[in-house]
């Protein structure tokens, strides 16, 4: 009877480990897609070769990638960075943490976001489903990638960076890498259309172990994360003499740097070929494939890098958010995510208002056109609202009114000039602006308020 009692245990105990086998392969399977991991490599090795990137990986990186997973941490300047600090990893699993709203940006990456089980997050939102998967992974053994600044970098430089990034760390208690991306935000800037060549380099090492994470404070590696991630692609790429190479290197600009450096008017900023211009008061300057800015006809003078023009831009939108007065307001078209969650509907048209406490958007239009053309691209978005009012339906009651705390953002996601990404536990709202390129100044604003908030 007892070894009948034993036998039948062993049974019990194999066919209890066959089922946990069985649960933990469904359970990776919900994570991880090889098929779509090898489509990925595969492309992130195409990009690379097209624009000369290069990797750099410390003894410490390497070491740890042989060892198990790990956080790694990027600064982000392109929108195909994913190219650079991916490839690095073939050969293990890795996952990344991915903006919700790049499945509304273009049909195609929701395919391949799903398919990959990526991670999403909302971007500037207390995402906690997006915070419970990165454990989820790394605890199973994945790698994951995220960019804390969570978007990319319009003007070059390595942006804002949430305390929460730290926290997040800290309660994760594991090994955290660091991606510095060099010469990607020249190569496809956010401002502009099409490729520029010259290289990318992404140098890949270790912030800290996973008993450094434990001994730290908070603050400590919050400070550590910053210094790995700082970056200036302007100062990089003239100080290593560079040459960035492509047509129309200028167009683009006016949506970045929308103030004129002569005469302070907002907006007033055009481009053509490599040709930044004031249409008020005649100032024109040339970009050049070096990445300076060089005055051309009349103009004496003027900012002699896109970063040194967006930081005094900074410098005058410090000065109009100061007054307790402050109002910034402009006409948009507002879009939310489409029923297939893999684009953008419209919705109805209004005006976005700013002060130092709110975002709030309001809208008279109770009856929409059914009739919108869009187009998705890269880092843009296009759309033609039909004429034919004969044609229309009612505005759904909850977008007629929408309002957001400004102190609920360090930063917001933006199209640089035309539109803005914001979110709550409903949906995705993208604010297209219909007259002036207003976005950048709207950001900037935004991250003025926030910085005097957490003083």
């Amino acid at each position: 009877m007892g070894q009948f009692r034993t036998q039948s245990s062993a049974k019990s105990a194999k066919k209890e480990e066959r089922a946990a086998r069985k649960e933990r392969r469904k359970e990776m399977k919900s994570m991880f897609s090889l098929r779509h991991y090898l489509v990925l490599m595969w492309a992130c090795c195409m990009i690379r070769l097209y624009v000369r990137a290069k990797t750099r990986m410390s003894a410490a990186f390497r070491e740890q990638k042989k060892k198990g997973a790990m956080l790694l941490l990027s600064n982000h300047l392109s929108t195909i960075d994913f190219a650079y600090f991916a490839t690095p990893f073939f050969g293990k699993k890795v996952n990344f943490v991915v903006a919700e709203s790049m499945m509304y940006s273009m049909p195609f990456f929701a395919t391949l976001i799903q398919g990959y089980h990526a991670i999403t997050k909302k971007q500037f939102y207390a995402d906690y489903t997006c915070i419970k998967n990165i454990k989820r992974n790394i605890d199973a053994g994945i790698s994951v990638i995220m960019c804390p600044e969570g978007k990319v970098s319009a003007e070059g430089k390595t942006g804002p960076i949430a305390f929460s990034i730290a926290k997040l760390v800290k309660w994760l208690g594991c090994p955290v890498g660091a991606s510095v991306l060099k010469g990607s935000g020249l190569t496809l800037p956010k401002w502009a259309s099409g490729i520029r060549r010259n290289r990318v380099e992404c140098n890949l090492d270790m912030i800290m172990t996973a008993d450094e994470v434990k001994s730290m404070s908070t603050a400590e590696i919050m400070e550590r994360i910053e210094g790995a991630l700082a970056h200036n692609e302007h100062i990089w790429q003239t100080e290593n003499g560079m040459r960035y190479r492509g047509k129309r290197l200028a167009e683009g600009l006016e949506r970045l740097l929308y103030k004129c450096p002569v005469c302070g008017e907002d907006f007033s900023t055009a481009t053509e070929g490599g040709r930044i211009f004031c249409r008020k008061c005649g100032f024109e300057a040339e970009y050049t494939d070096r990445g300076v800015i060089e005055p051309r006809g009349e103009t004496a003078e003027c900012p002699a890098r896109i970063d040194e023009w967006f930081e005094w831009q900074k410098g005058e939108v410090e000065k109009e958010v100061a007054d307790s007065d402050f109002v910034l307001e402009k006409p948009v078209n507002l879009f939310v995510e489409n029923t297939k969650r893999n684009g953008y509907r419209f919705v109805t048209a209004g005006t976005l208002r700013m002060t130092r406490e709110t975002l709030s958007f309001a809208s008279t239009l109770t009856r929409r056109p059914v009739k919108v053309d869009s187009a998705y691209h890269v880092s843009a978005m296009d759309y033609r609202i039909s004429a034919d009012d004969t044609d229309t339906e009612p505005v759904e009651p909850e977008f007629l009114a929408l309002s957001f705390p400004v102190r609920n953002f360090v930063t917001v996601a933006n199209i640089p000039g035309d539109s803005l990404d914001l979110y709550d536990e409903k949906h995705t709202y993208r604010m297209m602006f219909a007259e002036d390129k207003a976005s950048t100044k709207f950001v900037l604003a935004i991250e003025e308020i926030n910085k005097n908030i957490r003083k």
